[in-house]
This record gives C-alpha cells, sequence and structure tokens, in this order.
C-alpha cells in the first residue's frame, strides 16, 4: 500500500504544482520543477524572445502629431508610456496614452510566423481594434487591419530613428484601394538627452533600455519598465542567471 507522503506526491506532480521536493535514502533532498512550470516558463521565455526586437519601444514618450508631413495645420500632442507587461505566464509589450488621438491603450502580442498582433481600445475607452504583420527590412514594424472602420488605420507603420531616443508612427486609412495619410506622430524619449552623447545601460530582464535601477545583494542593476521590475523583485536570483546566460549566448554567437 501506497503511504500518504508518496500519494500526494504522486498528486502534485500530476496536477503540476510548484516544485516536487524528494527524499533519497540518506535523507537528502532534491528540488525539481514541475511539467507545468516548465511549460510556462518556455512560453513566456519564447515570447521575450519573439519581442525583443521591439524593446526600443519600452520607456516615456513625449509627442507631437500632424495631419500630413510637413504641415502645422491640425496639429496635436501627446504622450505615450510604453512597458513590459507580464500576465498568466505571457509576455506582452503595452502602451498607455491617455490624450491618444487614435488609441488610449493597447498591446503587442506575439503572433503565428514571426509576426506581431497588435490590439488597441480607442479614445471612447470601448471600442478595440486588432491589426497584425511584420517587421520589414528597415526593421520598422508594419501593422495592417484586415477590415479596417472608414477613417480608421489601414495600415500602422512605428520606426525607430536616432539610435532608439526618437520613434516615428504613421498611421494610414484605406481610400478606395489606396493608401491616404491619416496622421503622423514624432515621439521623443523622455530623458534621452536627445541629441546628446549619454551612455545607456541594459535592462537584465528582456535586454531593452534600462532606465530603472534595481538592486541584490548590495548590486545595482537596470531594468526598462515597472513591469520587468515587478519581475526582478518577484526572483532576482532567477533573472541574473537568466541574464547571464543570456549574455554568454551572445558572446558565443559574436566570437564565431
Amino acid at each position: 500500500m501506497l503511504s500518504t507522503r508518496t500519494v500526494a506526491l504522486m498528486l502534485a506532480v500530476a496536477l503540476g504544482f510548484g516544485a516536487v521536493r524528494a527524499e533519497d535514502g540518506n535523507g537528502a533532498k532534491d528540488t525539481k520543477p514541475a511539467a507545468g512550470d516548465e511549460a510556462s516558463a518556455a512560453r513566456l521565455a519564447a515570447d521575450k524572445a519573439a519581442l525583443a526586437p521591439l524593446n526600443s519601444f519600452v520607456g516615456d514618450w513625449k509627442g507631437v502629431g500632424m495631419p500630413k508631413r510637413g504641415s502645422n495645420d491640425g496639429a496635436w500632442g501627446e504622450e505615450a508610456g510604453w512597458a513590459w507587461r507580464f500576465k498568466e505566464g505571457r509576455a506582452t509589450l503595452g502602451f498607455a496614452s491617455a490624450d491618444g488621438k487614435f488609441y488610449r491603450e493597447g498591446h503587442v502580442a506575439p503572433g503565428d510566423g514571426g509576426a506581431f498582433v497588435f490590439t488597441g481600445t480607442l479614445p471612447d475607452g470601448k471600442t478595440v481594434e486588432s491589426l497584425s504583420g511584420k517587421l520589414n527590412d528597415a526593421g520598422e514594424l508594419v501593422l495592417e487591419a484586415a477590415s479596417p472602420v472608414a477613417g480608421r488605420p489601414k495600415r500602422i507603420t512605428i520606426g525607430m530613428v536616432a539610435k532608439g531616443k526618437r520613434m516615428v508612427m504613421t498611421l494610414e486609412a484605406d481610400a478606395g484601394g489606396k493608401l491616404a495619410p491619416l496622421g503622423e506622430i514624432g515621439f521623443t524619449r523622455k530623458g534621452s538627452g536627445f541629441g546628446k552623447n549619454t551612455a545607456e545601460k541594459e535592462c537584465v530582464v528582456t535586454g531593452g533600455l534600462g532606465t530603472i535601477a534595481v538592486s541584490h545583494k548590495g548590486q545595482t542593476y537596470y531594468v526598462c519598465c515597472s513591469g520587468c521590475k515587478d519581475v526582478f523583485d518577484e526572483n532576482p536570483e532567477a533573472e541574473l542567471a537568466a541574464y547571464k546566460k543570456r549574455k554568454d549566448e551572445e558572446k558565443a554567437k559574436a566570437g564565431k
């Protein structure tokens, strides 16, 4: 007959609860992650890797929009904050823009085959739009809506310039099978020292631009946003181990 402890261990493994601790004949304890934890960690790592090319989006931005490039008629101002979001074992890149003309919030998630899926909430706080796309040869994120509402974006292009200190977002509508400009928003990263030579630090969680200091065992590290700070604070040892592994892999690739 199986002991109560053995039955409990078997049940924990079957249900994927946390880590399972087992004792050998000498009383030594071994901690192994349950299968459910390993699968969740793998999904999260895959999300982070897929979204890594968009790391430069993360930060606080101040922008000026124009209905037409080169003309200040009808210009407006808006601010946006991009950050990593971690929820239920998955990762997305989200933004909030209280005064956004086209979207007040949204997020980008990994899609199939190297694609990205953008979901945005309109200024009314209720209506949601979805666009999908990939990076073009210039490294710009190009998103398109399958069936856009009249007067709403058919295509959105987001590109980075000035070594990541400037972001340009271009929005275009469908006009009888052709694309017509809806607006272009030029963002400047807050605190970037745009036009100055400033040292940049790396986020230990995602590899993005580190702007927030965190500490562990007397050492100071940097993360790029509040989402990454929460992840680091929850398990700094795991994040630093993953960071070291990532840097080792980068050095190995560079040495080939």
